[in-house]
């Protein structure tokens, strides 16, 4: 999806605003109508109509409805649409930096949790639309990569200063996160059996701490 060009003069500032801000509601407005009405049945033209834009600006922002959803849950994944990766975020910064080991741990295991529930809905919707499309199997598979790159980060800061149990490595450590910590698991504990989400986290930390470190 490409970004708007970056203005230097004060009228190019103000378009790159505009172009944003229609970026962010045509995200928008996607993503309540897959929710609201699936991903087949919502259409480029009536995504325009709620974002109070022409078809073809979404045509010429995004170039197909796929990908204003891949548009969305990259939103979704950082928890906002600004360009920094979630390694590059500040609590994951805040977390690197904690010196209590048990708290650092349980920052890390707290924002992957959040992600996990904010883009539970959309993995929902990317599964259906997966059915029909070959682009949105090839997006879960690119979202799966990701998402085990970006958890072997989490376990990288996690053992700078503590070893890892006997038994298991670092591309283990990275595996057992991975399963564990992820949206289908939210959806199972806390959508079908009712688990509040900081249960969820709670379980998620106490269980990673066992499996990558021993502890009781």
């Amino acid at each position: 999806m490409p970004a708007p060009v970056k203005g230097k003069t004060e009228a190019g500032k103000r378009r790159e605003s505009r172009a944003r801000e229609t970026r962010a509601r045509i995200i928008e407005a996607g993503l309540r109508l897959f929710l609201e009405h699936g991903y087949g049945d919502t259409t480029v033209q009536a995504i325009a109509q709620a974002a109070l834009v022409a078809p073809a600006t979404i045509y010429q922002a995004f170039g197909t409805k796929h990908a204003v959803l891949a548009a969305a849950l990259d939103v979704a994944i950082a928890g906002d649409d600004t360009p920094f990766a979630v390694l590059e975020r500040d609590w994951v910064t805040n977390a690197r930096h904690e010196q209590d080991r048990g708290r650092q741990l349980r920052l890390i295991v707290e924002g992957a949790s959040q992600i996990a529930a904010r883009t539970a809905p959309l993995k929902k919707i990317l599964r259906d639309a997966a059915a029909a499309e070959t682009a949105a199997r090839d997006l879960i598979r690119e979202d799966d990569k990701r998402r085990h790159r970006t958890q072997q980060g989490f376990v990288d800061i996690l053992i700078e200063h503590r070893q890892l149990r006997c038994g298991i490595d670092r591309h283990r450590a990275a595996d057992t996160f991975y399963a564990v910590v992820n949206s289908t698991m939210y959806e199972l504990l806390v959508t079908q059996r009712g688990w509040t989400l900081p249960e969820w986290q709670t379980w998620n930390a106490d269980l990673i701490e066992r499996e990558l470190f021993g502890a009781v």
